[in-house]
């Protein structure tokens, strides 16, 4: 079971990151860190655990011959159980290059990789090419072309476009801070085979400068899931429910469902 040492096992190293990578470059390169921690455990009548854990780092500036480039990694996860049963286990890495980051064309390349048991899940792996254009101070576009590899009960490679708009609004002298963004991703061979995913973050600031309260939206669509294409989950992921006619809970049919969507609220420490 995951537990506080754990935590403290996994945030001690980045702690010492962002000691030793976290100050301002002398040559106008400019580094950020955020880390995000939410852990809730409940034992008794009810034994209840919840965990994650996000964390992000960038670098922006002239990188060498590379003139307003942002260089960026991320990386999270989740892990919760009920009575010691998990029902929820998700990770995620990302890795990222912006050429001219903050002008109104900017090309990129990206790599990511994810898990989520609660859609079946096993790994997906995503390399892309992309640009994105501004349109104003708040808003901005991208296109990338996904070289794609997703593993379910089987492995398949394929491409994908993905199509993103953005609003981003600071207030307050970043007192407030909002970013919305939306993810279209169909595959190209299949345009009836696509993901949707939508994330809304509203952080407001703390009488600590570097310590917000981070509150999350998020909703995401899987196309092979709905409808008439519904998906069998495992024999021990089914549900249970009482059956009268034996007098006890007997394992029903369960599916996966197309649609997730989950609110958070937390804190986050920038350093």
């Amino acid at each position: 079971m995951l537990n506080k040492l754990l935590f403290i096992k996994i945030l001690a190293p980045l702690l010492v990151f962002g000691a030793l990578f976290g100050q301002d470059d002398e040559s106008g390169v400019k580094s950020s860190q955020d880390l995000y921690v939410a852990f809730d455990q409940t034992s008794g009548n009810t034994n209840n655990l919840v965990s994650g854990v996000e964390y992000s780092y960038s670098l922006v500036g002239d990188l060498g011959p590379l003139t307003d480039s942002e260089f960026s990694v991320s990386f999270g996860g989740n892990y919760a159980t009920l009575e010691e049963t998990p029902y929820a286990l998700d990770g995620n890495f990302h890795t990222q290059f912006d050429l001219w980051a903050n002008q109104t064309y900017s090309p990129f390349f990206f790599y990511d990789y994810s898990f989520d048991r609660s859609l079946g899940l096993i790994s997906r792996h995503d390399w892309a090419l992309g640009g994105k254009m501004r349109l104003g101070k708040i808003f901005s576009v991208s296109y990338a072309y996904m070289f794609e590899e997703e593993k379910y009960d089987s492995v398949a490679t394929f491409s994908r476009h993905s199509i993103r708009p953005k609003v981003k609004l600071v207030l307050a002298d970043g007192a407030f801070f909002m970013d919305w963004r939306s993810f279209y991703k169909p595959r190209v061979d299949d345009t009836d085979d696509y993901l949707l995913e939508n994330v809304l973050v509203f952080s407001i600031a703390t009488f600590y400068d570097a310590l917000s309260v981070d509150i999350t939206l998020s909703h995401s669509f899987v196309s092979k899931y709905e409808g008439n294409k519904k998906v069998l989950k495992p024999l021990e992921e089914w549900e249970s429910v009482f059956d009268p006619d034996y007098g006890d809970f007997v394992a029903k049919e369960t599916y996966y469902k197309d649609t997730d969507m989950s609110v958070s609220i937390g804190f986050s420490l920038t350093f």
